[in-house]
């Protein structure tokens, strides 16, 4: 069923007025009917459309994407000119100014204020249960003890998301945890920062219920989730910014510990599991509701803002559709080069059988409905390859859920973006043990089994979608040492994550992001004689300048986004970042 959204005003208004219009179970925004006060039945609703407001104000839309893929070295931007928002990051010409800077900054304090709103509002109102024969609340209660700690704990969960976000790409950052305290704060420690997001997480934990109807609403595994997630970034936060050799780093073990506690909690919940198909991980059209989501900010066509319901970061990803001129008409954000395709999984003899390569790095994609006697079998089959002067595409923006999903326009796509999922809670789990370096054969043990997925073979063999002779023997990992299955794990989250914005947050958490910038020296497309004004010299072109970026003196920089001037400007308190 689908949800029905209300804008932010519209609910605060109407609970000042002390009635509320509300929408059916459908996409529009328009009220359709109206329950006056003493009807009352509305409140549960109102509550929770108000926290959806929240989680909507907070939506990290395309614009992440644009921060943490293209300033790596796997991802790339074409988005306008080179002077434009998206290309500016591509080349690693970062500035307070950018609008991508500044969205995500905006975003997440909207988000923390709508949510700070929610609060105050739900916290003030009695809540109690109904009488079973006349179906009415108690006098003075308006709502159930469910609909509020529903609706409490999403905005809760809203807000610990929010500042988890904005310590990492931000560092210290101000913390504003009421309405009547929203503004012109300093910027607090990142400990304390930290601090705020557990705090509000663990509170979702304990309001949240375990299940609900929708993966575009938190529940209490998302929270857990979130926090195992929290734990294994907050263990290196002390660290300073820059690379750092990896017998040299320090990890918080009681962190790395709690990290492990938070992913058991989920994985021993037995709410989810691994997908065998691993295009089944795509919240598509069709594909809402998927045994490995968790979390996911939603998008319903006809829904207002973001994007009238359309996912950018899919807009971005398949800008204009099959027939174009990658000259002319790139994509606004794609992979920065077809290695990542031709070597993948660190050039595996059978690559070609690891489902996750075409859809992550999409390099040939057949056409619907393209063929000349009508049968699906012999639709045309499009390359997009270097051959054709193409890179291939980020295949997770083009919704694979149904047969013409790869039709839909750009501004049709309502793919639902991926917060976290069940395959990163096993990674996580893996990741902290090996940070711990005890456990270590589980460790390994659970990056296989994310790579039998990948390649279809042991519990998830499955010849109908993945025809081969393949044995897990052939494709798991014998690494044994800590250091060996250190690079193991971050090999496989580079092949499991591709476009599901991880990769700026992993290079940073690894303390190894200059270090791996600076292998597209090695790309094909960097070594390469391309011709002038063609795509690929404008490939050669970012490529180059990220490396140069990469290489000077305050490279350290880029671990952490500039403070953008708008905010700087309407707070005097804060203060810019290294660098900027």
């Amino acid at each position: 069923m689908k949800k029905s959204f209300f804008k932010y005003a519209l609910v605060t208004t109407a609970i000042a007025l002390g009635s509320v219009a509300l929408s059916s179970c459908s996409d529009s925004d328009d009220p359709v009917s109206e329950v006056q006060e003493q009807e009352i039945a509305w409140s549960d609703l109102v509550a929770y459309n108000l926290v959806k407001a929240a989680l909507k104000a907070q939506s990290y839309g395309s614009g992440l994407s644009f921060q943490v893929e293209t300033l790596s070295e796997s991802g790339i931007s074409f988005e306008g000119e080179d002077d434009a928002n998206g290309p500016l990051i591509s080349l690693f010409d970062v500035t307070p100014t950018n609008s991508y800077v500044s969205g995500q900054w905006t975003k997440q304090y909207n988000g923390i204020a709508a949510a700070n709103d929610a609060i105050e509002k739900i916290s003030a109102l009695k809540s109690g249960e109904r009488d079973p024969a006349t179906y009415q609340f108690p006098e003075g209660v308006v709502l159930s003890t469910d609909g509020k700690n529903l609706a409490l704990g999403g905005a809760y969960f809203t807000r610990g998301l929010a500042y988890f976000s904005l310590v990492q790409l931000y560092g210290e950052v101000p913390i504003y945890t009421s309405t009547t305290n929203s503004s012109g704060g300093e910027r607090q420690s990142i400990e304390k920062v930290y601090e705020q997001a557990e705090a509000d997480l663990k509170k979702a934990e304990e309001l949240l219920p375990e299940t609900l109807g929708s993966r575009s609403y938190p529940t209490k595994y998302a929270a857990e989730a979130i926090l195992a997630k929290l734990y294994l970034v907050w263990a290196t936060a002390s660290i300073p910014a820059g690379d750092v050799a990896e017998n040299a780093l320090q990890f918080d073990q009681s962190k790395l510990a709690s990290a492990v506690t938070y992913a058991d909690k989920v994985i021993n919940s037995n709410k989810y599991s691994l997908e065998t198909d691993y295009l089944k991980i795509q919240p598509g059209r069709l594909n809402k509701y998927g045994a490995e989501h968790i979390y996911n900010v939603g998008y319903s066509l006809g829904d207002s803002g973001p994007n009238d319901g359309g996912n950018h970061q899919s807009h971005c990803a398949f800008s204009y559709g099959f027939d174009v001129d990658p000259k002319t008409q790139p994509p606004h954000i794609g992979p920065s080069s077809f290695d990542l395709y031709t070597k993948w999984d660190n050039d595996n003899a059978n690559k070609q059988y690891d489902r996750r390569r075409e859809f992550s790095y999409t390099a040939y994609l057949a056409k619907p409905n393209s063929s000349p006697d009508g049968n699906p079998a012999n639709d045309i089959v499009y390359d997009f390859t270097p051959a054709n002067d193409w890179l291939p595409f980020y295949g997770k923006g083009i919704d694979r859920t149904y047969y013409e999903g790869p039709l839909l326009s750009p501004y049709e796509r309502d793919i639902d973006l991926i917060v976290i999922r069940y395959g990163e809670i096993l990674l996580i789990k893996a990741e902290a043990l090996i940070e711990q370096n005890k456990e270590l054969t589980t460790a390994k043990n659970l990056i296989n089994t994310i790579r039998r997925r990948g390649y279809n073979v042991g519990e998830f063999a499955n010849s109908s979608i993945n025809p081969h002779s393949l044995t897990a023997a052939d494709i798991e990992i014998t690494a044994a040492s800590q250091a060996d299955l250190r690079k193991a794990l971050r090999s496989e989250r580079a092949n499991e994550f591709v476009y599901e914005q991880k990769r700026w947050f992993d290079l940073v958490r690894w303390h190894n992001f200059i270090a791996t910038v600076l292998t597209v020296k090695g790309f094909t497309e960097y070594n390469a004689s391309p011709a002038e004004g063609s795509f690929h010299a404008k490939v050669k072109k970012h490529l180059q300048k990220r490396y140069e970026a990469v290489s000077k003196a305050d490279a350290k920089k880029f671990y952490l986004w500039p403070i953008p001037e708008a905010a700087i400007e309407l707070n005097s308190k804060l203060t810019q970042n290294y660098g900027y």
